[in-house]
């Protein structure tokens, strides 16, 4: 459970990065708060930061029941769920990158980061109905 926990822990840092980016821009774009919009590129950082939190509530979820179902049938679910945390991770990273530099070619990073906690939330149910089978 370690490695989950982990892999949680990051998550949540990156998206206190990605804030920090939203930060940044505000200030370097001249935005005052509480708008959020006038600068394009503080709009993608604006963005970046809420389409995490919309990805955040699917994933933290996912990872920890997945983690939690598999192990109870003894399969090796805090490893898989971590190594699809891990994919989580790197995919958020490309979204944010892309997304800044050009909306259009955010589809990869978005891709990363969706399917591993839906796979992981079909695990869960999988498990679930194995279990009380």
């Amino acid at each position: 459970m370690q490695l989950v926990i982990l892999i949680i822990v990051l998550a949540l840092i990156q998206y206190i990065l990605f804030a920090f980016q939203v930060g940044k821009a505000r200030v370097k774009y001249n935005i005052k708060a509480p708008a959020v919009s006038g600068h394009p590129i503080f709009e993608r950082h604006m963005r970046v930061q809420m389409n995490t939190i919309e990805q955040l509530i699917l994933f933290i979820p996912s990872i920890l029941t997945f983690s939690y179902m598999a192990e109870s049938l003894q399969w090796p679910g805090n490893e898989i769920a971590a190594g699809l945390g891990v994919v989580w991770l790197i995919g958020r990273a490309l979204f944010a990158n892309a997304y800044v530099k050009n909306p259009e070619l955010r589809g990869p990073g978005f891709g990363l980061t969706f399917f591993p906690s839906v796979l992981m939330l079909a695990g869960t149910l999988i498990c679930v109905l194995i279990s009380v089978i």
